[in-house]
């Protein structure tokens, strides 16, 4: 188990990756207009640093309960690859990413989907890798509209996988992905961190709400909480 300092250093890194970016306007799901900001953890800008993932590698054992049942991971070969990756190779999972583009192999799964930058109609995830039976961690980078998560969730379960759960570093609530992710699957997810939105004159910026610490025993989590803002520091996973 680590000591809350190194946990207290990991929550600082990914603060500083979440916390106070700029947006920038993109049309995606329903012909809306949302706020969009990159970070190294879900975007690779700038380039993710390997103590970031990490952290984020560190932090997510708090949250994931189910890695020694589950036989697969899966995730999506959009922005967040990388940190899909490296989290799904720390709990020493083989792992598969569904893809924006045909392989064309036998099996493979295609599902239509939307997301925050993505509007309907625009784009499919071709799934390879599941066998029924298969019980299977999803991972992604971000929750937002839900769009992308809904469509791997379909996914996996029509090549006949079992979720066993999932899991991702950031939820965006002002597009309350987490309902909508429930109202069409029924399954609750796990975030790590919650953002929202801070105007500031002509410039809207990020804002990192609340850090979510999953399981973490209380004295651990009462000396962690006591380095951040009353409120911050929660345990659960967003639920």
């Amino acid at each position: 188990m680590s000591d809350a300092a190194t946990i207290i250093e990991a929550v600082r890194l990914i603060q500083a990756d979440f916390d106070g970016r700029p947006t920038h306007k993109v049309e995606g799901k329903g012909g809306r207009i949302f706020e969009f900001f990159p970070t190294s953890i879900t975007d690779n800008i700038p380039p993710l640093r390997p103590e970031v993932s990490h952290a984020i590698c560190l932090l997510s054992r708090f949250h994931i309960q189910h890695s020694g049942t589950a036989t697969l991971g899966v995730g999506e070969e959009d922005r967040g690859a990388m940190i899909i990756s490296d989290l799904l190779l720390s709990y020493n999972l083989p792992r598969t990413l569904a893809r924006w583009t045909p392989t064309g192999a036998p099996g493979e799964v295609q599902v239509p989907f939307a997301n925050e930058y993505i509007k309907e109609g625009q784009a499919k995830i071709f799934l390879n890798g599941i066998h029924p039976g298969d019980r299977v961690l999803i991972v992604d980078d971000l929750i937002s509209t839900g769009g992308t998560l809904i469509a791997l969730t379909y996914a996996v379960l029509s090549a006949g996988g079992i979720i066993e759960e999932i899991f991702t570093i950031g939820e965006k609530v002002e597009n309350n992905g987490r309902e909508l992710l429930r109202e069409a699957t029924g399954i609750e997810i796990k975030t790590m961190l919650a953002t929202n939105l801070e105007h500031q004159g002509d410039q809207t910026y990020s804002k990192l709400l609340r850090f979510h610490f999953g399981t973490m025993p209380e004295p651990l989590f009462s000396e962690v909480a006591a380095a951040f803002p009353p409120g911050y520091c929660q345990l659960g996973s967003g639920e």
